[in-house]
C-alpha cells in the first residue's frame, strides 16, 4: 500500500471569501467563518468539524454496541464541548446521552467502546501530518 493509502484524496477548493469546499468521495462539505472572522457564517468553521467528527464517530460506535445487544438507542445524542487553547482546541468533552439507563454490566463497557472509535484514538494518540506546498504553472 502506498503512503497515501488506497482511497482517493479529499480535495479542498477555495469557494470565495473565506469559504472552502471539501470533496470527500461523492460528498461536498462546506466550511466558512463567522461574520466576525470575515465570513458569512454559512457553514461550520474547520475546527468545528473536528468536534463533529469526534461526536459522530462516538455516536456510531455507541449505536452499534447498543444495537448488537438489543439496548435502546433511539433518541440518543452526543454532545461535544470544546475548550480553546492557544491556536488550537485544548480539550474535547464528550457527553453521550442515552434515552434510557443501561443495565449496570454495560455502563463501563460502553464508555470503553465510545473511546475506541478511530476519531477518539486519532485525537488522543496523535497522527503524523505532513504538508507540502507545490506550485503549478498556469498555462496561458
Amino acid at each position: 500500500m502506498s503512503s497515501h493509502g488506497t482511497r482517493p484524496p479529499m480535495v479542498v477548493t477555495h469557494e470565495g471569501g473565506v469559504k472552502f469546499a471539501a470533496q470527500i468521495r461523492g460528498h461536498r462539505v462546506m466550511v466558512d467563518q463567522p461574520a466576525g472572522g470575515g465570513g458569512e457564517d454559512s457553514a461550520p468553521m474547520p475546527l468545528e468539524l473536528l468536534g463533529a467528527s469526534l461526536g459522530t464517530c462516538v455516536a456510531l460506535y455507541v449505536q452499534q454496541f447498543c444495537h448488537a445487544r438489543g439496548l435502546p438507542y433511539e433518541g440518543m445524542r452526543v454532545e461535544v464541548h470544546t475548550l480553546a487553547a492557544q491556536g488550537r482546541i485544548g480539550r474535547f468533552d464528550v457527553r453521550v446521552v442515552l434515552p434510557e439507563p443501561l443495565p449496570p454490566q454495560y455502563a463501563m463497557l460502553l464508555e470503553r467502546v465510545a473511546k475506541s472509535c478511530p476519531a477518539h484514538n486519532t485525537l488522543v494518540h496523535g497522527a503524523d501530518v505532513s504538508v507540502n506546498v507545490e506550485h503549478v504553472a498556469v498555462v496561458a
